[in-house]
């Protein structure tokens, strides 16, 4: 069957290689943007903590109940992903030979009052049920034995092992190789209409293409694409930005997690994620954004404040209001799908999202 991805994005791409797996023919329409989301997240595989970058936007009564956890209708969806992502990474790193660096990182949950701290304290056996560690941190004090300079305003924490941190940018680059060598086409274009009656799509090179199966995975592009057929999905375009700090001195030894994210990356950077604004479509990164960051980090850290930002990446990530990612086929029959809405989750997520998709194809055929 001739499959065609549009988008090669982490969705995109791990579609593209759950088919290829299959023995399916594949083409990738690779629109060339930069600065996809993909390339610029975190890198953070956590099936068991929420982010400030997928979270914030949740109702206030749904994060109060959940306090630091997961909401329970992404729970079961996050940890299938987290084992995806350790059942792939030796072997596309053998077959690409790019190692993406994946790798676990300690946290420590930070927890600012008595209510945190029980949260996180009743939730000990469900995080141990998914395969994590978790010690409780009690007090100030006892965090401050783990990690220095952290701030005295602090109630207490939980050291949780089992948070893998990848680079993103090696990432997809892996993946992209990783279906090159299987024998995937990669086309620079863009998709400029799709006539579904027809199964062909245009290119702005002209060129037009048939195709049994069309998978749209365009990230926060998608809506538009699909709207051209006459089809509405629920996803809308969220703006994220990253902080790059140079450490100094400061010997940043966890991933610190609370109100943003403070890991030191494999590039000796320590990043600060993730800001979250919803139907932003801009690349424009903001002293506002910056700022707010800074005053996350160091609520948590203070010392943060004196070390060196130098970088700042933004980036438009396809979300939806619930936090699921969206993965059907949009006009019954029709042999189109989509696969998109992964927020600040869709690194994480992209293996299983890939898997639903070759289902869902293998299926129909």
């Amino acid at each position: 069957m001739n499959n065609i991805v549009i988008g090669a994005g982490v969705f995109g791409l791990s579609s593209a290689l759950s088919l290829l797996e299959e023995g399916e023919d594949v083409t990738v329409i690779y629109g060339n943007h930069s600065n996809i989301a993909s390339n610029n997240a975190l890198g953070r595989l956590d099936s068991v903590l929420k982010g400030s970058g997928s979270s914030s936007h949740l109702p206030q009564e749904i994060n109060i109940k959940n306090g630091p956890m997961r909401p329970e209708n992404q729970q079961k969806l996050a940890h299938e992903s987290y084992l995806k992502h350790k059942e792939y990474y030796k072997k596309l790193k053998n077959l690409s030979d790019i190692d993406y660096v994946l790798k676990d990182i300690l946290t420590i949950q930070i927890c600012f009052n008595k209510e945190e701290f029980i949260q996180i304290a009743d939730s000990a056996s469900h995080i141990q049920s998914y395969g994590f560690d978790m010690t409780l941190l009690e007090g100030y004090e006892e965090v401050s034995r783990h990690q220095k300079e952290v701030s005295k305003d602090i109630y207490g924490g939980a050291l949780i092992s089992g948070t893998l941190f990848l680079n993103s940018e090696s990432f997809v680059f892996c993946l992209k190789r990783s279906i090159e060598i299987k024998g995937a086409k990669i086309l620079d274009d863009l998709v400029e209409r799709i006539d579904i009656d027809k199964k062909k799509i245009k290119l702005k090179s002209e060129k037009i293409m048939s195709y049994d199966n069309l998978i749209i995975s365009a990230g926060p592009w998608t809506k538009k694409l699909v709207s051209g057929i006459g089809v509405d999905i629920d996803m809308y375009p969220a703006k994220g930005e990253i902080i790059k700090l140079y450490p100094d001195d400061f010997d940043l030894n966890y991933h610190i997690h609370g109100p943003c994210s403070i890991v030191k990356k494999s590039d000796g950077l320590i990043w600060i994620a993730a800001t979250y604004e919803e139907n932003r479509f801009d690349l424009d990164i903001t002293n506002k954004s910056k700022n707010e960051l800074l005053n996350n980090a160091a609520s948590m850290i203070p010392c943060i404040r004196d070390l060196q930002v130098i970088g700042q990446t933004a980036c438009v990530r396809p979300a939806t209001k619930d936090g699921m990612p969206i993965v059907s086929e949009v006009v019954k029959n029709s042999g189109v799908f989509v696969a998109t809405g992964g927020g600040g989750w869709g690194l994480m997520q992209s293996f299983f999202i890939g898997e639903m998709v070759k289902n869902m194809v293998i299926i129909k055929e």
